[in-house]
């Protein structure tokens, strides 16, 4: 068995009980660090696991990215903060 084949593509389609628990901002963050390649598909997933057990309630953008802070794929500064480079 090759231990150094690709891992599969995968789509992530909330179900109904993920649907009401992440805010819109949360979720769109999510979906920019998978889009941008600093997550693969199987860290989303553990992600998105792990929000849903440690955050009660609404999963707002500055929950999620507190609970991202100490993973290093948060550096602390909020949307619009990047500089733009022309």
């Amino acid at each position: 068995m090759d231990d150094h084949l690709p891992l599969p593509m995968t789509f992530r389609v909330m179900g109904p009980h993920e649907r009401g628990r992440f805010a819109p901002d949360a979720w769109g963050h999510l979906l920019s660090l998978s889009g941008s390649g600093a997550i693969n598909p199987l860290e989303l997933e553990h992600i998105i696991e792990r929000a849903l057990i440690h955050i009660d309630g609404r999963i707002a953008l500055e929950d999620l990215r507190g609970m991202l802070e100490g993973s290093g794929l948060e550096d602390g500064g909020g949307a619009g903060d990047n500089p733009t480079v022309h």
